[in-house]
């Protein structure tokens, strides 16, 4: 009894502070000398989601359940689990089972709207789900967080890029920019031993993502004269990751770090140029840089819809067509337009040969979430079938909205297995039809790639926000 005494306070206390791997271990010792608590348990589960695993992690969570059927703690640990693992579905049920005993439950809720808007494809849902936590000060963060996302997808006429990016500076102010003194490294003589430039990425996506296809180029080329020390937010691990992790001098696995201790993670690091490549898709990333640990930060590919609202970055990396000057009003980040584009598209290995004969269906490749009230009026004037491409068509509900707004007959939809697949499919297609007011971004240089049209409704061309812009480059050759 005095050795668990021991662990359990033990246990705790490395919970607490972020050192999942030692309380991971701590608790299983725990199980192993008081077996069946679920107090241990749960806790176990917990650490292993934190360290991201994920399969294990459903295990425990079983066993907790059976000791304890009704400890929604752990069914919110087992949904966030088989999100994680591709299983969404199931961790929607896990939620909704949750949400019949205790109807107000935060983190249920939350965790429902996180599908409705990334799986589901239904900004409008999402934001519906988080309404009820607006009021409630510990929950409040994340529920305007999540409206503001879905704000970007589908919003009302009256509601502006303008009254949105004032919002985002607001949000800043009020929950990103953490309190205290800057972190800022102080200049050095020779930032290494070798005297070259210490470069910082920061990213939850180093995977098959928009922020491998159109940043790798320029990391080849600042490989050639910088250190590179890679951040990682993320969990995944692919052929795209491995690219990255080629480049880079030091990998710094920091998915679970809070925002504090990340800041401080980076700052020890001297940093002379560090690249935020989260941007909204990771918050916590975002409060981290807040305080400024690098000498100098700028924002580029990855969760860049629109400014950050935050004042810690030297700059935001657009160009003219998708950030031009007279739109710096909405924008906290100064910007700086790089001449010919902000990115360079890298195509994958398994991209094909543009098919010599495609059909004239037309096909919408995007996120299902960015098919807005008012991009599907657009389409429902527009004759013919309408083919639509994408992995998240696989769940019935987000087939259902769009055949609901079209016509079950006017539509078809194709859910590729894969990236490769998916290109296939976008392929055999002659236009491809922008969304609005959220537009295409990797797809646009991907259907360019494969000589596939991309067609703006002129509507879209109104856009002022970055997000309204992905396809800018594009308008002056497109119908």
């Amino acid at each position: 009894m005095s050795s668990i005494q021991s662990i359990l306070p033990a246990a705790q206390a490395a919970r607490d502070q972020g050192a999942w791997q030692r309380a991971s271990d701590l608790y299983r010792q725990a199980d192993q000398l008081m077996p069946k608590q679920a107090e241990i348990t749960h806790n176990l589960a917990l650490c292993l989601l934190a360290l991201g695993q994920h399969r294990e992690a459903v295990a425990v969570c079983a066993e907790t359940l059976a000791i304890k059927p009704g400890l929604w703690q752990t069914q919110v640990v087992q949904a966030k689990c088989e999100q994680a693992l591709g299983q969404i579905e199931a961790a929607d049920q896990t939620y909704c089972r949750i949400l019949e005993a205790h109807p107000k439950q935060a983190s249920a809720l939350s965790g429902r709207a996180d599908l409705a808007l990334n799986f589901f494809g239904d900004p409008l849902a999402a934001a519906a789900l988080v309404e009820p936590l607006l009021a409630h000060p510990d929950d409040a963060m994340d529920a305007q967080l999540t409206q503001m996302m879905a704000r970007l997808y589908d919003r009302d006429p009256a509601d502006t890029a303008a009254r949105l990016a004032a919002d985002a500076k607001r949000f800043a102010k009020t929950h990103l920019q953490l309190p205290g003194p800057l972190l800022t490294p102080k200049a050095q003589d020779g930032s290494s031993a070798a005297g070259r430039p210490r470069v910082g990425l920061l990213s939850n996506q180093f995977s098959v993502s928009p922020v491998y296809f159109l940043t790798i180029a320029g990391w080849q080329h600042v490989a050639k004269g910088c250190d590179i020390i890679l951040f990682n937010r993320g969990h995944q691990r692919d052929w795209a990751s491995e690219a990255f992790f080629s480049l880079v001098s030091t990998v710094m696995d920091v998915q679970h770090l809070p925002a504090l201790e990340l800041a401080r993670a980076i700052a020890a690091e001297q940093i002379d140029v560090l690249y935020d490549l989260g941007g909204w898709m990771d918050p916590i990333g975002l409060q981290a840089l807040s305080l400024k640990p690098a000498r100098v930060q700028y924002k580029w590919v990855g969760g860049q819809s629109m400014t950050t609202g935050l004042r810690c970055f030297d700059g935001w990396i657009g160009d003219v067509q998708q950030s031009p000057l007279r739109l710096q009003g909405l924008y906290s980040e100064p910007l700086i337009n790089v001449a010919g584009g902000y990115a360079r598209y890298t195509p994958p290995a398994y991209l094909p040969t543009a098919a010599a004969n495609k059909s004239a269906t037309p096909c919408i490749f995007s996120n299902p979430a960015k098919v807005s009230r008012a991009f599907l009026a657009y389409l429902s004037k527009l004759p013919d079938k309408k083919v639509f491409i994408h992995r998240q068509y696989r769940f019935a509900r987000t087939r259902a909205r769009i055949e609901e707004a079209l016509g079950a007959h006017a539509v078809e939809f194709i859910y590729p297995q894969s990236h490769a697949e998916a290109l296939m499919a976008l392929n055999q297609h002659a236009t491809m039809l922008d969304t609005f007011p959220y537009s295409s971004g990797l797809t646009a240089y991907e259907a360019s790639a494969l000589g596939t049209r991309i067609q703006c409704a002129p509507q879209a061309r109104q856009g002022q926000l970055f997000a309204e812009r992905h396809t800018a480059r594009f308008w002056k050759v497109t119908a």
